[in-house]
């Protein structure tokens, strides 16, 4: 069952839906994060040494940082491309 993860993320969407207890010390909310390969959706963060975790009620999943980076620049293209149109 390998292979490589696919996230969707949406750098605003509502993480509290996902994560709503404190956000813990060394971390900020960035938006929300699906993974395709688990079917779960989560609160995406990122740490205060740069790497990215998905927060769900509690508990701290670890992702692939690359398709991380992947992601949110497609997520970045598409809100600039949205906010293009007329």
């Amino acid at each position: 069952m390998g292979g490589m993860d696919t996230y969707r993320i949406v750098a605003d969407g509502d993480w509290r839906l996902y994560h709503p207890s404190e956000v813990p010390k060394g971390w900020r909310m960035v938006g929300t994060i699906y993974s395709e390969k688990h079917g779960l959706t989560g609160a995406l963060g990122r740490s205060s040494t740069g790497l990215y975790g998905m927060f769900r009620f509690g508990e701290l999943r670890g992702l692939d940082q690359g398709v991380v980076a992947a992601a949110l620049l497609r997520d970045r293209l598409l809100a600039t491309k949205r906010a293009s149109r007329p």
